[in-house]
């Protein structure tokens, strides 16, 4: 079991547990989905597993199950039906145990996000084009957690984004402090963040953009452009990109669909 490294509140999840909890398999009789291909079929060439020949069939079925929208960004997407959303694509969660292609295992992403999500290190962003520059710095809060990292690399202006978030991540203990305020400032700037960490600093953003404005306190979307050159080319520096990462294999929150 992960251990998170937010403290959680059960009255107020950091981040959506419904996907994990939440029992898909009255999609198979309603969409034709044959569980016996859950697993894929061996390529009678290469031996390696390649996608079910019910692979339309499923990615309905997942696309409808999370709204048509993105399982990280929450994103309108759709099956190439429509014109009002990205493409969507299916990302599995399973790890080398598990039926990579069980509707309980996949996630309907739109194609940045699975840009993002689809490498198997650091070191390789971008093995499959540019779109993930497209994908938000951090998950919707009301996305699957299994999915919910932040996206590399960042600009000057994200990396002085989550330093100003960590300070107002909303939970609060007794004494008026944040008790999270030590891991949002910990976190790796790296797509490893812990799903807990990700969203707690997505939820502050929403707050900071949504709450009450004074003539005092300006959004932190507008605060950036009135910092002195010298101030941004210092967040500049600090800037993430995929050479600088250090890090092995990336694992989106795999264990939270045991927890």
């Amino acid at each position: 079991m992960t251990e998170f490294t937010f403290e959680t509140d059960a009255a107020h999840a950091p981040y959506n547990l419904a996907h994990l909890v939440d029992d898909r398999s009255y999609l198979s009789h309603r969409f034709d989905v044959e569980p016996a291909y859950d697993d894929g079929v061996a390529d009678p060439g290469t031996g390696r597993r390649d996608a079910p020949p019910d692979f339309g069939a499923r990615r309905r079925a997942v696309v409808e199950f999370y709204g048509d929208r993105c399982g990280r960004c929450a994103t309108r997407i759709d099956t190439g039906s429509a014109d009002d959303g990205e493409v969507a694509y299916l990302f599995s969660v399973a790890d080398d145990t598990e039926d990579s292609w069980a509707l309980r295992h996949l996630v309907a992403v739109c194609e940045p996000c699975y840009d993002l999500l689809s490498t198997d290190c650091t070191d390789r962003i971008g093995g499959f084009g540019d779109a993930y520059r497209r994908a938000p710095q951090f998950p919707a809060w009301i996305g699957d957690p299994r999915v919910a990292v932040e996206r590399l690399p960042l600009s000057g202006r994200e990396v002085w984004f989550r330093d100003r978030l960590s300070e107002r991540v909303d939970v609060e203990a007794p004494t008026g402090e944040s008790v999270n305020g030590d891991a949002a400032r910990e976190a790796c700037l790296a797509r490893s963040t812990p799903a807990a960490v990700a969203v707690a600093l997505n939820e502050a953003l929403v707050a900071d953009e949504r709450g009450p404005l004074s003539t005092a306190n300006r959004r932190l979307c507008d605060r950036w452009d009135t910092l002195s050159e010298r101030e941004r080319t210092e967040y500049e520096r600090r800037a993430v990109d995929a050479e600088t990462v250090v890090g092995g294999g990336f694992e989106p929150c795999v264990d939270l669909q045991r927890a």
